[in-house]
C-alpha cells in the first residue's frame, strides 16, 4: 500500500502529457530515493518557475528581469519585426532557433489539437491580429506542425488573416517534413531548407 504522500504526488504526475498512472508511481518512488541534496534541488527549480515570464508578444517563457515584459528574441533589436513565424509550442520555437538561419519573431498560438475549442488559442489569435494592426508585419509564416489538426488550422489561420490583411503575405514551409511529424523532432538541415523554401 503507497503511502497518501506518493499517492498525492503520483496523482499530480498523471496530470502531465503521456504519463499514466504505472508511470507515474515509477518516478514517484524515483523521487523517494532521491538522495535529499538532489531532491532538494529538483524542489528549488521547480520553486523558481514562479519567477517565470510569458512575453507579452509572443508568449515565450522567460526568466524577466525588473519589468521586462518581451522575451530576449523579442527583445534583440537586430530580428526582423516584419516577419512573425507562428508555431504551436515552445519546443517548435526551440528546433527553429536552432537552425540559426531564421531571424524574424514568433507567435506560439498554442497546440492545434485544441484551437477550434479553447480559449487560450482565441485570446492569442486576437493578440496577432492586434500585432499586424500595430506592426506593419509583411509576412506570417504559418509554421505549425504538418498533422491532421495542424493542416486545419493552418486552413482557418490563412482564411482569417488574409480576410483582414490581404496585403500580408501568408507562407507555410516547404512540404519537406513528413505529414504528421513534429518540427521539434526535425533535423535542423531540413527545417532550415523546409523554411527558406515557403511558399504561398
Amino acid at each position: 500500500m503507497l503511502s497518501k504522500t506518493l499517492r498525492q504526488l503520483i496523482d499530480q504526475l498523471t496530470r502531465w502529457p503521456g504519463v499514466g498512472s504505472r508511470t507515474a508511481a515509477r518516478y514517484a518512488l524515483y523521487l523517494a530515493h532521491l538522495d535529499p541534496t538532489e531532491r532538494e534541488i529538483l524542489i528549488q527549480s521547480i520553486e523558481n518557475l514562479k519567477n517565470l515570464r510569458f512575453c507579452e508578444f509572443c508568449f515565450y517563457p522567460f526568466d524577466a528581469q525588473n519589468q521586462e515584459v518581451l522575451c530576449p528574441i523579442c527583445r534583440d533589436v537586430n530580428r526582423k519585426n516584419k516577419t512573425i513565424c507562428i508555431v504551436e509550442k515552445e519546443t517548435d520555437l526551440n528546433a527553429i532557433e536552432e537552425t540559426n538561419d531564421y531571424r524574424g519573431r514568433y507567435l506560439i498560438i498554442g497546440p492545434a489539437v485544441l484551437w477550434f475549442d479553447d480559449d487560450r488559442f482565441k485570446s492569442r489569435l486576437k493578440k496577432l491580429i492586434d500585432h499586424l494592426k500595430k506592426e506593419s508585419i509583411e509576412e506570417v509564416i504559418l509554421a505549425v506542425n504538418p498533422t491532421t489538426e495542424g493542416m486545419a488550422l493552418v486552413d482557418y489561420l490563412r482564411k482569417t488573416l488574409r480576410a483582414k490583411y490581404p496585403e500580408i503575405k501568408i507562407t507555410t514551409p516547404r512540404q519537406g517534413l513528413p505529414r504528421g511529424a513534429e518540427l521539434e523532432y526535425a533535423d535542423p538541415e531540413t527545417l532550415k531548407s523546409a523554411l527558406r523554401e515557403r511558399s504561398d
